[in-house]
């Protein structure tokens, strides 16, 4: 199966957890829901449903910053404005791999033209971006886990790991509560958890042997000599 990355840089970016409302905070990056979304707003397809898989790399360090904002009124008879505190990603980017029968030779075609149907942006539409092809994988594989040291550059699911191998001069977060499968009609199901390192360094860790039952449908792939964490 073929599988692709490529590039989406910004200055700023936000990715609203739903669980915030007065004050609306960011997930850390971007959220593969999001990340999907960009896709099919790349290929121009609305409600974007797929059974392809992602990948996320942190490119940039993850740094946040506190803004208030003018927010225009959602009432359509009296519109105001409205003083809103937001939590901003500054200049985020990230490498997605993208995988999957269902979209990936389509996708590639659009971004060998460096083309999109729609506007792409980091989570708002004030958070603009332009997608960047980065490489192309002939082969993506699946290899049987094995309970022996690996190491990715892109952000791991918790389910996936059975023991971390903590390195020198890494700073580890977990990240929670991402959306993980949307159905369609802004309709999500599940959440997934994340291990990552701010700066986007590598984290090695031992993967589990198999995946629980009834657990996420996660995967390890391999993108060429590197570990992808897919969801």
């Amino acid at each position: 199966m073929k599988g692709l990355a490529f590039d989406v840089l910004g200055t700023v970016g936000h990715f609203r957890r739903p669980d915030t409302t007065a004050t609306q905070m960011t997930y850390p990056f971007i959220t593969p829901t999001a990340a999907k979304g960009l896709v099919g707003a790349i290929l121009g397809i609305e409600d974007f449903v797929t059974s392809d898989r992602i990948g996320i790399e942190l490119l940039r360090p993850v740094c946040t910053v506190a803004q208030q904002m003018s927010m225009l009124g959602k009432d359509p008879g009296n519109s105001f404005n409205r003083p809103t505190t937001l939590e901003l990603l500054v200049n985020p980017g990230y490498r997605l791999y993208y995988t999957g029968e269902e979209h990936t030779e389509e996708l590639l075609d659009f971004l060998l033209e460096e083309k999109a149907a729609y506007t792409t942006y980091l989570g708002a539409a004030y958070a603009l971006t332009k997608p960047v092809l980065h490489r192309v994988y002939a082969e993506v594989s699946y290899p049987a886990p094995e309970e022996k040291e690996i190491e990715s550059r892109t952000v791991v699911p918790t389910a996936l790991i059975r023991e971390i191998v903590l390195k020198g001069e890494r700073y580890y977060c977990r990240a929670g509560g991402y959306l993980y499968e949307y159905k369609g009609q802004r309709r999500f199901e599940k959440s997934v958890d994340f291990l990552y390192e701010k700066d986007g360094k590598p984290i090695a860790f031992i993967p589990k042997s198999h995946q629980e039952e009834g657990a996420l449908d996660l995967r390890l792939a391999r993108f060429g000599e590197d570990w992808v964490c897919l969801v």
